[in-house]
């Protein structure tokens, strides 16, 4: 059903509201990129430097900073795991993890969380929608989408930098005409009346912030998300008009309505804006940028003082001066008139103090921009001198700098794990089977909804010290025959999703390929003390079967020794004379007394 264009009044209201309060913060967040991939200096800077004679100079410090903290994060992943509270909830804490795991691996999620990662540090905030999706099986599929930046709206009245209490946020997505015409056919007739209308400068992917781009015949689709009465709900609109909407599918352990947009900010400032770590490179990195391309213009010019007259051109002067092989004449007759005042004709004023403070002042601007984030004591550069010991401790007190980044990213981890829990615990009804590979040696299957029949539980008993009594026993009583149909009948589902108690916690821990590496190198330390089998088991380099192979070699007896093969053979060729000698007397006595053997 087409619904009226003013039913979408209020949701585009506070969409444009959030645009309207974001515009400058957005502004700031694009700029961050821009420094980020080295484009810091605006056309007209460049002119002004070009008109002066000045080069244009970038020297791009920020990009080694992020690169550094991104590749933290790398170093620092970690695997979801869920704990329980009491030891009953022991089983049902190992299913969520493995059911989490398989969400997480089939997603990629190591490389999703890297690229909101990026968002958080650049442009201060980045988010993630976690849903579930029917395949062309038939099964459901828990779905992590991300986001980037500047496709995320929020309401701008919310201060906390989790957005949980935000009335509304939402994304933005541009959609081909022809696939919108075919989807939503009752609308098709407004989207060429969607000429121009206000619009924000990143959403456009990039036509010129309308919300119909002509050019590529597509238009921006809005999907907000928003809290009525304690319950979220959604909305779906494009200018004038409410495609579609309802209340969030949606809901936590407890039954109640939750989001699955999940955003998270690095910082929060006084007027709600986001914004990350770049902030506070920008004025030092501009200094870097200036003060080096005014060292470079200071070092390669001449500033100069003489009376008048005593060169021909002061241009053709300043361009010799110029040249590394440059000559300039100057007339006798100002060497007179320069010699009744006692002063030089002509001289080249020093400037070996200017250059001097503005390297100096460069090397403050590079200091102060290196203390920031990624510091030398996080990077462990301290010093050839400087003992194992003394470095590691430098790094944990460098890591404080950066702690409070770290435990926003580790939040919006949890939630995110969370919410695959969430979707697995309210869309995986069926019986399945997920891999889980977190040790590539003892990858295993594991059941989830896994149906138990009669006939298997019986063997299963049957497996057990002491279950067969008690099997033909169960058989007798049920006077069960081969062929039975009650023994197709399902008697226990189990890692059932849904009747899983609640009683877990979810939390992260060091990622398996990390830690085997961490273990690996702690295990180097010893040196020949460790047994050459223990760190073939513990090389994560090393593939599964390489180990089994080599472990196998080393369990086998060593070869002999040539003197030991000779030793043997001689041994062996005794033993079989014996034989032969033994062999030979009885055939003697066989035939002297042939009943002898049945005495």
């Amino acid at each position: 059903m087409k619904k009226d264009a003013t039913d979408s009044n209020q949701f585009e209201t506070w969409f444009s509201d959030a645009e309207d309060a974001t515009i400058d913060a957005r502004a700031e967040s694009e700029r961050a990129r821009d420094y980020v991939d080295g484009i810091q200096l605006t056309a007209e800077e460049v002119s002004e430097l070009k008109s002066r004679g000045q080069p244009p100079v970038v020297i791009n410090r920020i990009r080694r900073k992020i690169e550094w903290l991104k590749g933290l994060e790398v170093k620092q992943r970690t695997d979801p795991k869920a704990f329980p509270r009491t030891p009953e909830h022991q089983d049902d804490a190992e299913s969520v993890t493995d059911a989490i795991r398989f969400v997480c691996d089939n997603q990629d999620w190591d490389g999703i969380r890297s690229d909101v990662y990026d968002d958080f540090l650049v442009e201060g905030f980045g988010g993630v929608e976690v849903i579930h999706q029917q395949t062309r099986k038939g099964e459901i599929e828990v779905v992590i989408n991300q986001y980037p930046w500047d496709r995320l709206f929020y309401d701008p009245f919310s201060r906390k930098d989790d957005f949980s209490d935000a009335r509304f946020k939402g994304v933005v997505i541009w959609m081909d005409g022809a696939d919108f015409r075919r989807d939503y056919p009752d609308h098709a007739d407004l989207v060429s009346a969607m000429a121009t209308d206000f619009a924000s400068d990143t959403y456009d992917d990039r036509p010129n912030n309308k919300w119909y781009d002509g050019k590529r015949d597509r238009l921006r689709v809005v999907l907000m998300w928003h809290r009525k009465d304690g319950v979220w709900h959604w909305v779906k609109f494009i200018r004038g008009a409410e495609i579609d909407s309802g209340e969030s599918p949606y809901v936590d352990d407890d039954g109640d309505s939750v989001c699955p947009l999940i955003m998270q900010s690095a910082y929060v400032g006084r007027d709600n804006s986001r914004y990350g770590i770049v902030r506070d490179m920008f004025d030092p990195q501009d200094e870097i940028n200036k003060r080096r391309s005014k060292a470079l213009h200071t070092s390669t010019s001449r500033q100069t003082y003489g009376i008048k007259g005593a060169v021909d051109s002061v241009t053709d002067m300043k361009r010799q001066l110029s040249l590394p092989d440059g000559h300039i004449e100057m007339n006798i007759e100002a060497f007179e008139d320069a010699a009744r005042v006692g002063m030089k004709p002509f001289d080249i004023l020093p400037q070996g103090d200017q250059l001097s403070a503005q390297f100096s002042l460069l090397q403050e601007a590079k200091n102060e921009i290196d203390m920031l984030g990624a510091n030398a004591a996080l990077s462990g550069e301290t010093g050839e001198s400087t003992s194992g010991r003394a470095v590691l401790a430098r790094q944990q007190g460098g890591m404080i700098e950066i702690a409070s980044l770290n435990d926003r990213l580790h939040r919006f981890t949890r939630t995110v794990y969370r919410h695959i829990w969430h979707r697995i615990k309210q869309f995986w009804t069926e019986e399945r089977w997920v891999r889980v590979t977190d040790d590539e040696s003892n990858a295993r299957f594991v059941g989830i909804n896994q149906q138990i029949t009669l006939g298997q539980k019986l063997q299963e008993m049957a497996q057990e010290e002491g279950g067969e009594q008690q099997v033909a026993m169960i058989a007798q009583q049920m006077m069960l025959q081969p062929g039975d149909p009650r023994l197709s009948q399902v008697v226990e589902v189990r890692n059932n999703v849904q009747q899983l108690d609640v009683d877990v916690i979810l939390e992260e821990v060091p990622d398996q390929v990390t830690l085997q590496g961490e273990v690996f190198e702690a295990l180097l330390k010893y040196g020949p003390t460790i047994p050459a089998a223990v760190l073939i088991e513990a090389d994560p380099t090393l593939p599964s079967k390489k180990k089994e192979k080599l472990l196998e070699l080393m369990a086998a007896p060593p070869a002999p020794s040539p003197e030991q093969q000779l030793d043997l053979a001689a041994k062996e060729a005794g033993v079989m004379e014996t034989q032969a000698k033994t062999q030979k007397l009885q055939a003697e006595a066989q035939s002297v007394y042939p009943l002898a053997g049945l005495a």
